[in-house]
């Protein structure tokens, strides 16, 4: 490998936000150490210019490639073949990292040596200002699970079920996500919420994971169109449930021994498919309420109960546990608390 990271922008129309976004990678003291592939999918604004401008800034640390729009999974698949660095993060186009953070990721990559390092990462909720720094920022996890020591490298089946790894933490082994398309095991393309994809087809190959206290990656939130807000995930219905469905056949390839997994990440990869399964049952709860609707959600979580009892047995959301235990009979007052949670 030439480098020791390879971070992929995915781009589409991300005019306004890729100077921010190559300005926080291309930082002095990483550009010996790092590729940034910006994967342009067919943008039509400026992206490409703007891309090509730090290329020309940044050659021996910036490549830009220029494909036909095909979705965020084309652009991380992408990333994957292009990759030549031993270490691989995906970083969207309208996020960013943190100086300090991002250089002191590089120096755990260096020492640490482990399949995954994990970060922290903040949600910046953007005001409008165009100012970052005056963001309100909110950690999702202030720590990856209670006791952990920073630096040292455990063995991911020792603590898969206190874990969950998200796409804004994590920094992986590129060998293993190549041999994950080796194997077919590819990020659905012309789709969106595809992030559960990528944190979990490389999981059974995973041997070691390692983290570090700081928080480097800004997750912007907040942005117009954004994909995780309630409307676009109500007009992307079909989208989440594509992934959904790669993901059930993944677990199923993994449990029948088709695809070699342990029982510890096997675990793992039921509790991560279970979060996704809570936000299709929140997708159909901000839907108009009706018997029809209630009927689906129903009809929904009863077939995955049967067809993939250890993933519904893996929830651990508190909402989906009171609408099963109630028999969908709070169906109308939780379908009422989400609506007034998304007005809020």
């Amino acid at each position: 490998m030439d480098k020791l990271l390879t971070v992929v922008v995915p781009a589409y129309n991300a005019e306004a936000y890729l100077r921010d976004n190559l300005s926080s990678l291309c930082l002095e003291g990483a550009l010996e150490d790092t590729e940034v592939l910006v994967i342009n999918d067919g943008s039509t604004d400026a992206t490409h210019d703007i891309a090509i401008e730090y290329a020309e800034r940044f050659p021996d640390t910036v490549r830009v490639i220029d494909k036909e729009n095909a979705g965020h999974g084309s652009g991380i698949n992408r990333g994957i073949e292009e990759a030549r660095g031993s270490y691989f993060k995906v970083v969207d186009a309208d996020d960013w990292v943190e100086e300090e953070p991002y250089l002191k990721l590089l120096g755990a990559l260096r020492e640490q040596g482990t399949d995954i390092v994990a970060s922290g990462f903040y949600w910046a909720y953007d005001d409008g200002s165009r100012h970052k720094d005056s963001f309100q920022r909110k950690a999702e996890f202030k720590e990856p699970f209670k006791g952990v020591e920073y630096g040292r490298a455990y063995d991911f089946d020792d603590i898969a079920h206190k874990l969950y790894i998200k796409m804004h933490s994590m920094t992986i082994r590129t060998a293993l996500l190549k041999d994950m398309l080796r194997q077919g095991q590819r990020i659905d393309e012309h789709c969106y919420y595809v992030d559960a994809e990528y944190i979990l087809y490389p999981i059974p190959g995973v041997q070691t994971v390692s983290f570090i206290e700081d928080f480097v990656y800004m997750y912007r939130i907040g942005r117009q169109g954004q994909s995780v807000s309630p409307d676009k995930m109500r007009q992307n219905a079909e989208n989440y449930d594509r992934v959904l469905a790669s993901l059930l056949s993944f677990h199923e390839a993994c449990r029948s021994g088709s695809i070699v997994c342990s029982q510890q990440k096997l675990h793992y990869i039921e509790q991560v498919t279970a979060r996704i399964v809570a936000g299709k049952i929140k997708i159909l709860l901000s839907m108009p309420r009706s018997k029809e609707t209630k009927s689906r959600l129903k009809s929904f979580d009863q077939g995955l109960c049967r067809d993939y009892p250890a993933i519904y047995a893996a929830n651990q959301n508190r909402a989906v546990e009171l609408l099963r235990k109630s028999r969908y009979g709070l169906y109308g007052v939780a379908a009422e608390i989400l609506r007034y949670k998304n007005r809020s």
